[in-house]
């Protein structure tokens, strides 16, 4: 099973001096950017509606060529997509393995937390469910939020209680045989 947590992503933003140098040059423009010790070559000609990605793996040169597509803004301007090549839907972001570059789409969108048990995520995630802007009471009342939190909290207590019951089993059972 292919996780995407274990690769690194680009974003088309990322790429947007790039099509800016090249229609300032009004030929083409070359990018070069390292991700986990790869070094990675992205042309884009005027014209063209694909960028085209260069790196080289334990000895071998790999090329790919990546769509993109343009639509005007809700806002202003236009907005830039990634076309996935293997489903032809729109995306904004790309993973970069060792020998080839894909989308989401085309890996079932699969995250390594996903295949974890509901409490088994709970201590997966080292980020605490409060955000830094939260408030848990206004007006002397429990928000939403407050709920919300309360109800992590309380979950985490129990099983940090279960497992503390477990190992005090155990303890109890090793002190028996002896």
């Amino acid at each position: 099973m292919l996780f995407l947590d274990h690769y690194s992503s680009l974003t088309i933003s990322y790429l947007t001096p790039l099509v800016k140098a090249a229609q300032s040059a009004k030929k083409g423009a070359l990018m070069r950017f390292r991700k986990e010790g790869i070094e990675y070559e992205v042309y884009y000609f005027v014209g063209d509606s694909f960028f085209t990605f260069t790196w080289d793996y334990q000895g071998k040169h790999y090329r790919q060529r990546i769509r993109f597509i343009e639509e005007p803004s809700h806002l202003r301007g236009i907005v830039r997509f990634f076309v996935c090549p293997a489903t032809g839907k729109k995306c904004l972001k790309v993973y970069l393995g060792r020998k080839s570059i894909f989308t989401r789409y085309a890996v079932r969108h699969v995250y390594s937390y996903q295949h974890l048990s509901h409490n088994s995520r709970i201590f997966a995630t080292t980020r605490n469910p409060g955000r830094r802007n939260g408030k848990q009471k206004y007006g002397g009342k429990i928000t939403r939020y407050g709920k919300r939190i309360g109800r992590y909290r309380k979950k985490l207590s129990k099983i940090n209680n279960y497992i503390i019951c477990l190992f005090d089993r155990k303890r109890i059972n090793i002190d028996k045989k002896i």
